[in-house]
């Protein structure tokens, strides 16, 4: 059984992908930003930890530069010292960047390439939507959802007609399970349902699902956005459906 590590396991993201892989019996190891960096040997490396407001970015790129770009570059030096495979998570604003935090992740995606180019570093670009689930903190479908049950006012930006790709985050630890399993080549793919949902649609869903009127407050773009981001070549076939997962989310919001 190869052994795997998950940076950033106490992040939404790298938390869930960890705690599935420990659940299914993995030999999983996980490690956050507080913890040493690991100096044991690793077959597979999921580095899913990074600072990931894009909002923020903007305010401190240095920072931003040290934790996206910088801290991938440690990992990937590990992978390549020690034969390891590395998963990276990347965007899919990466076609034309308009913040630090989407510039940190184009280039880390050409660091990846590099390494493969010069040392055989083997590599999983995956290009994430928008991913979100029940332990969310963040993200349109975690503020719309929360300002349903709390009647608290949430903050649109822009007119709502923009266009997402929402992922529901266990689907990550699917493909994660089939990249440890080698039925997936090394490569970059594109971790979306290819379905866009307008931000008018999203609080229309939740409005319906939850019976109740979401407060909405209107501000302008704090940074360029794109009118539409989704994928064109799914990784999956199978991925949640966004009112399954909405289902799943709003279930979880009526429990605690």
């Amino acid at each position: 059984m190869p052994k795997i590590l998950v940076t950033g396991n106490k992040g939404f993201i790298g938390s869930v992908v960890f705690a599935d892989l420990k659940e299914k019996g993995y030999d999983v190891t996980g490690v956050d930003v507080e913890d040493a960096f690991p100096q044991e040997r690793f077959d597979i490396i999921f580095h899913f930890g990074a600072r990931t407001l894009i909002r923020n970015s903007v305010k401190m790129p240095y920072e931003y530069f040290l934790d996206n770009l910088g801290l991938l570059m440690q990992y990937l030096e590990k992978a390549r010292k020690d034969n390891s495979i590395i998963i990276f998570p990347t965007s899919g604003s990466t076609a034309k960047p308009t913040n630090p935090y989407s510039l940190a992740k184009k280039e880390s995606e050409e660091w990846l390439e590099l390494y493969n180019n010069l040392y055989g570093v083997k590599y999983y670009t995956l290009r994430f939507y928008n991913i979100y689930g029940e332990t969310s903190r963040k993200g349109a479908v975690y503020l719309f959802t929360k300002a349903a049950f709390e009647s608290s006012p949430a903050i649109l930006f822009g007119d709502g007609t923009h266009k997402r790709d929402f992922v529901y985050v266990h689907d990550i630890s699917r493909i994660s399970e089939k990249i440890i399993n080698g039925e997936i080549n090394p490569g970059t793919y594109e971790v979306g349902t290819g379905i866009g949902t307008s931000i008018n649609d999203l609080i229309k869903l939740i409005e319906r699902k939850t019976n109740k009127k979401i407060i909405i407050e209107h501000k302008s773009f704090e940074v360029d956005e794109a009118e539409s981001l989704s994928a064109k070549n799914p990784m999956l076939s199978d991925f949640t459906p966004i009112e399954k997962g909405l289902d799943i989310v709003i279930s979880h919001f009526k429990k605690v």
